[in-house]
């Protein structure tokens, strides 16, 4: 066996006293020690188009536990439906709307996170919209030295997975979200059975190896798992441009007064192609309702506070909204 030469032993002597002098000068009496700056924790919540994001956020600020939460919330559209749902949920929310935080609206989330750092909050959660592209989101946070990416968490609906992967339009956002994700939270757990939660946990796992995946109903999952996803997940971290997802939206306003029924029945049979729709609309005695849209599937339920009278309609193609938009104004005439 080789054994070390008396000079290479004299030099590994001599380099560990000079570290032992370092360490035992940095500590002597009246030395001033560098105070770090602590930095704001982020985390970032994505997943496509009807997804469930909001319904996670509703009821990570529902249960807070101890922490003092921020929130930003990126809508598309003019009408800022999910803003609207959080509303007075937290003591801080901020809406960007009519853009996309990874583009357009890059340097209102650099300001508001300035902003929000300055403050004492403990965590700041974005909800990205659902066509954004979370890598230009995340190098917007690690831009900013007084942040720090707490972690890429991605909500994915299990009943519409593999058709959108099938998408060409869609597959490769979808794709992009699930790979930066270092959680990824199978959404409706109650709509699905066994094997569609099993077929949608094997293509995130091909899409993303090694991803912490977990399913939930009604958007519960517990604010310690979300708040520092990055330290027990797993994220593909990627540089390659992606196209932005084309994608086409109009707002139907005012809404109503439309009967619930006629609503019910042009969604059950006007064969809508669309990806999103989403607001509230009233029936002729002055009732809120909201409505939600994602794919074929739709609820309509009575809404009991204040709310715009507006429904936004999202579509991969202007034709698809357009379409919709006629057959919602068709309504009037009812």
């Amino acid at each position: 066996m080789n054994q070390p030469t008396k000079s290479t032993l004299d030099e590994i002597d001599a380099a560990w006293t000079s570290v032992l002098s370092t360490l035992h000068f940095a500590h002597l009496p009246g030395q001033e020690e560098q105070v770090l700056q602590p930095q704001l924790d982020v985390t970032l919540l994505t997943g496509f188009l009807g997804s469930g994001k909001t319904t996670v956020l509703r009821h990570l600020l529902e249960h807070p536990g101890a922490l003092r939460i921020a929130v930003i919330v990126n809508d598309v559209g003019a009408v800022e439906v999910d803003a609207h749902l959080i509303r007075n949920m937290t003591s801080q929310q901020i809406s960007l709307s009519n853009g996309c935080v990874c583009c357009a609206l890059s340097n209102d989330l650099s300001e508001q996170l300035e902003q929000l750092s300055a403050d004492s909050y403990d965590v700041v959660l974005i909800e990205a919209s659902g066509v954004a592209d979370p890598v230009n989101i995340s190098q917007v946070i690690h831009g900013l030295p007084q942040c720090r990416l707490d972690g890429i968490v991605a909500v994915a609906d299990p009943t519409s997975l593999d058709a959108y992967l099938e998408n060409p339009q869609i597959a490769s956002l979808l794709s992009r979200q699930l790979q930066t994700a270092h959680l990824v939270l199978l959404s409706k757990a109650d709509l699905t059975d066994e094997f569609q939660q099993q077929r949608a946990t094997d293509l995130v796992s091909a899409i993303a190896p090694g991803s912490r995946i977990i399913s939930i109903c009604q958007g519960q999952i517990d604010l310690g798992v979300v708040v520092g996803a990055a330290i027990n997940g797993v994220s593909m971290p990627s540089n390659e441009e992606i196209d932005a997802f084309p994608f086409a939206s109009t707002i139907v306003s005012p809404a109503g007064p439309w009967h619930r029924t006629d609503v019910g029945s042009l969604l059950d049979k006007g064969d809508l192609q669309l990806l999103r729709g989403k607001g509230w609309f009233a029936d002729t005695d002055n009732n809120l309702y909201q409505l939600q849209i994602v794919g074929r599937r739709w609820s309509i339920d009575r809404w009991r506070n204040d709310a715009p009278r507006a429904v936004v309609l999202i579509g991969a193609h202007e034709r698809d909204v357009a379409a919709a938009e006629t057959l919602f104004r068709s309504l009037d005439q009812l």
